[in-house]
């Protein structure tokens, strides 16, 4: 699991973008960017972390434990299926308490199955597997 929490972070992920599908990269890219722009734009040192915020891109066939995945299952706040041209992101936001969010990101079809069904299962129906 990759976390982009500054800019550094998001120069790392760009290097990946054979892995993780250049338009998926450039998404990410942007959802930093506007996050950084509507949450601090004067720090050069700026953290989503230090505003309650956080990044992560699901690599693939990421081994994720039935713990983590209750964990989030009880925090999830929205999901989406973004269509990029030369893949599909889905969009997890995780709302741990009203300062705190978490975004996880992963590209369609690149998870385990046991993953890819839970996200499906969010995605599709609410969570409900």
């Amino acid at each position: 699991m990759l976390q982009i929490n500054e800019l550094q972070d998001l120069i790392d992920a760009r290097k990946l973008r054979d892995i993780l599908h250049e338009s998926a990269v450039s998404l990410i890219d942007e959802i930093f960017n506007q996050l950084r722009q509507s949450l601090d734009q004067e720090s050069a040192s700026f953290r989503l972390s230090d505003h309650g915020y956080k990044l992560f891109i699901l690599m693939p066939d990421e081994h994720l434990t039935d713990r983590q995945l209750e964990v989030w299952f009880s925090s999830v706040e929205y999901t989406e299926r973004i269509f990029l041209g030369d893949c599909v992101l889905i969009k997890i936001c995780l709302m741990e308490d009203n300062e705190s969010f978490t975004f996880l990101f992963s590209v369609e079809g690149t998870q385990t199955e046991y993953v890819e069904k839970w996200l499906r299962g969010f995605v599709e129906d609410g969570g409900h597997l």
